[in-house]
């Protein structure tokens, strides 16, 4: 008999029949969860195996909890049972300090209000667009704080943290650091560079921009990982957790996964995206008379829209062929954002194939897909229904 045997064996005592069964079977998962997750950060199967029983705590406890919440009036056995819930869904974690994010003081300087002579000589549907922008900031200069602010900029991560997160999460990376100008990555101590991300300084350290997140923790590592939360998000590898982004340079989880899955695609055929395809940042300033995509779920959910307005509109233009664009947005109110053209007479279908119909066409649409972020080694795009899809009006 296992440990593990034991264990169950203990803590179901005094039950009998199903009830028995049951809460052995959902012990035995939780347990072997928590196995999964030590292993994942490098411990052997038996070592994992006493880290796994020693979170969950004393067997005899767990079964005069499971006892009372077999046995208790009905009025209460669910807020018991919850307990015991909560008991078992505790995850062995390593809390580790936030990954610092930061804007270059260049760009946040770089922020002005529009002369009057400068608001004079745009087009009237680009003055329009602007005057709505201020309407939406409390005018010229809410609109300017804003962006001092950084609200339009993508921020940076530190290098420094980035790799001592990745230390205490015990995932080996093989850096140099030595340049000012780039993070190299190697397979090994002594293999040949995988891949450089360029740098840029803060206060004199390194940061990288925070879009490369989802590329970096891929190309380092082969475990599952996700992100959890839309703004400074904690990333999940095994049983490490790992805070991302600062209140003064927030982090949206949003763009990391548009520039992420972009990346991605180019390697991971089970994508149903196109191999070249332009992620559009949550960061960009958007006119608020634009239209938005009415999509099932619950706010909150991460859905990913490729379309090809952009691509259509710069053909008509020059005869130019640009890529098409990725628009990653959570679900708010019942709504994503999908384009930044005022009226588009957009077409939703239901696929990859449909939409490189359409663009042959010269018809304007979109396809939809909820994106499932359990595991962002593998991520999955599941299409959405074209008839469950609607252009709404703000």
């Amino acid at each position: 008999m296992t440990a593990s045997d034991q264990f169950i064996r203990h803590a179901t005592r005094g039950l009998w029949g199903q009830k028995k069964r049951d809460a052995a079977l959902e012990l035995r998962g939780a347990i072997e969860d928590k196995i999964y997750r030590y292993q994942l950060c490098g411990m052997n199967a038996a070592d994992a195996e006493r880290a796994a029983l020693r979170d969950l705590g004393s067997p005899h406890v767990i079964a005069r909890d499971l006892n009372r919440v077999h046995t208790a009036p009905a009025a209460i056995r669910v807020t018991l049972l919850l307990g015991v819930v909560g008991l078992l869904g505790v995850q062995a974690v390593a809390q580790i300090p936030a990954v610092g994010s930061a804007f270059r003081a260049k760009d946040l300087q770089e922020c002005h209000v529009l002369s009057p002579e400068e608001v004079a000589s745009m087009t009237p549907p680009a003055r329009a667009r602007l005057q709505r922008l201020y309407a939406q900031y409390g005018g010229p200069e809410g609109l300017n704080t804003q962006c001092r602010k950084g609200a339009f900029l993508f921020p940076l991560l530190s290098v420094k943290d980035l790799l001592a997160a990745m230390k205490t999460a015990k995932v080996p990376v093989y850096a140099e650091t030595s340049t000012t100008s780039a993070l190299v990555l190697k397979g090994s101590q002594t293999g040949n560079p995988q891949i450089s991300y360029v740098t840029e300084l803060v206060d004199g350290q390194p940061y990288v921009p925070s879009r490369v997140l989802m590329g970096f923790v891929r190309s380092v590592t082969g475990q599952p990982f996700t992100l959890t939360g839309l703004t400074n998000p904690v990333l999940t590898i095994g049983a490490a957790r790992i805070p991302i982004g600062t209140a003064q340079a927030p982090v949206r989880t949003v763009d990391i996964l548009g520039a992420g899955l972009a990346d991605a695609r180019r390697t991971d055929t089970s994508l149903p995206l196109p191999v070249n395809v332009m992620p559009i940042d949550s960061t960009f300033l958007f006119d608020p008379a634009v239209p938005q995509l009415a999509v099932p779920g619950k706010d909150g959910e991460i859905f990913a829209v490729v379309q090809n307005i952009r691509r259509l509109n710069q053909k008509a233009f020059n005869g130019g062929d640009e890529s098409e664009t990725l628009w990653v947005r959570a679900r708010q109110n019942g709504h994503i954002a999908f384009t930044d053209e005022v009226t588009p007479n957009v077409r939703v279908v239901n696929s990859q194939v449909e939409l490189d119909q359409a663009t042959a066409r010269g018809v304007k649409a979109a396809v939809v897909y909820r994106v499932n972020t359990t595991n962002l080694q593998r991520p999955v795009l599941t299409a959405v229904p074209a008839v469950q899809v609607r252009v709404v009006r703000p």
